[in-house]
């Protein structure tokens, strides 16, 4: 499946930060129903800066134009999966007003 095929058939958005006409960074997001919460729900599935593009303000840009986004979909809650070592990533959210909360992943390759 393409790139192009992928986001028509799907709610994933993908907002691009450039420099001087040159990418240096992403973001990723999806819109999603289920039956188990109420309301639509919102997940940032990815988030990249080149390292020469950091310190900057990209990914909390990248953030906000994400989040507004959401919103405009509907979504009320947005929700982050980062290393639990990604200190960088952890910083950036924090300074977002995103907060760890106490749920735990577990994982399992098929």
């Amino acid at each position: 499946m393409d790139i192009i095929e992928s986001l028509n058939d799907s709610a994933e958005l993908i907002a691009v930060a450039e420099i001087g006409g040159k990418v240096v960074g992403f973001g990723c997001t999806q819109s999603f129903r289920s039956f188990c919460y109420n309301g639509l729900q919102g997940e940032i599935t990815e988030l990249y800066v080149a390292e020469a593009a950091r310190r900057k303000g990209i990914a909390t840009s990248l953030i906000f134009y994400l989040e507004e986004n959401l919103k405009k979909r509907g979504v009320k809650s947005v929700k982050v999966l980062t290393g639990r070592r990604n200190n960088a990533a952890l910083k950036t959210y924090e300074q977002c007003n995103y907060h760890q909360d106490d749920e735990l992943l577990l994982k399992k390759k098929l």
